[in-house]
């Protein structure tokens, strides 16, 4: 315990030298598993984080093409930050705002990567973040107390949104759609309860219901016009935005009720009815895609 310092030292310094050498971060990912959730080395972590994430390697990463060129490196980067939201203590993640946005948009431009391993890894960090939230969100509101997690997670959510909603859209399109239904259901779901959840606290004047309707309507009507049939816009609007307004009432609820029990992360699966017909949703409009002849995803 006593060369954790020194290892993790050695682990960043050695990939800063070495930028292609994605060992370190996995090295890193798997200690991380096992310590970052003690307090007496929680900063340490976040200190490592911010050193791989500040490399040229992981700060080029700005296209689905570059994150195709090095799928390893993603990889291991969004399973270490898998690794820190779901065990650094909640204070510690609050004080690191920048750095949690920062990684939050390169997995949500890593998603649409035609690598899946890399794909679905930044899916699931994806996943991991918002569900954290969650759980932090609802413990401030009933504890009625705004935690700095709190507070980071929805501005997070905020700035980050539209280009998340943006590359989910994508990261459905094509031949490698359909491995993706899953976590994609998941993730949509998972917003709408956190912007469900904001309207009923002060919240609401950073991130609301408004804010998703707008996310999706901008990513729908963004797409070229040659992968959409005449009229499936408006269509794939109204019917995504009805189900996720009750998508994220069930998840929203079925979170609340396991929060009260347990206080278990309890994510990965789609909840409630509305959430199944979510699933259906995004199933369907993958499957209607995956052989558009000119999909060239960047």
């Amino acid at each position: 315990m006593l060369l954790l310092p020194s290892v993790l030292e050695c682990l960043s310094r050695n990939f800063l030298s070495f930028q292609s050498q994605e060992c370190y971060i996995r090295t890193g990912c798997v200690i991380a598993e096992e310590f970052c959730h003690k307090e007496e080395y929680g900063s340490l972590f976040i200190t490592t984080f911010e050193r791989f994430t500040q490399a040229s390697s992981l700060m080029g990463i700005n296209s689905s093409y570059i994150c195709d060129q090095e799928p390893d490196l993603v990889e291991a980067y969004v399973n270490f930050a898998s690794a820190l939201i779901r065990g650094c203590h909640k204070e510690l993640l609050g004080n690191s705002g920048t750095l949690l946005e920062i990684s939050f948009q390169k997995a949500a431009i890593s998603c649409t990567a035609m690598h899946r391993g890399a794909a679905l890894a930044a899916l699931s960090y994806l996943s991991d973040f918002l569900e954290v939230s969650l759980s932090s969100m609802i413990e401030s509101v009933n504890c009625k107390s705004e935690g700095s997690f709190s507070v980071v997670s929805v501005q997070v959510v905020s700035h980050c949104g539209e280009g998340l909603l943006s590359n989910l859209v994508y990261a459905l399109l094509g031949v490698a759609a359909m491995s993706r239904v899953h976590k994609c259901s998941t993730i949509l779901q998972q917003l709408a309860a956190i912007c469900s959840l904001c309207e009923r606290t002060s919240w609401k004047e950073i991130l609301c219901w408004k804010s998703l309707q707008g996310w999706i309507n901008s990513a729908v009507w963004a797409l070229p016009s040659e992968y959409l049939k005449q009229g499936e816009a408006e269509k794939i609007v109204r019917e995504w935005s009805e189900a996720l307004g009750g998508a994220g009432i069930d998840y929203l609820e079925n979170k609340s009720c396991n929060f009260a029990s347990s206080n278990s992360l309890g994510g990965g699966h789609m909840q409630g009815k509305h959430g199944r017909a979510l699933k259906r949703l995004v199933r369907d409009f993958a499957d209607s895609h995956r052989n558009d002849p000119n999909l060239n995803i960047i």
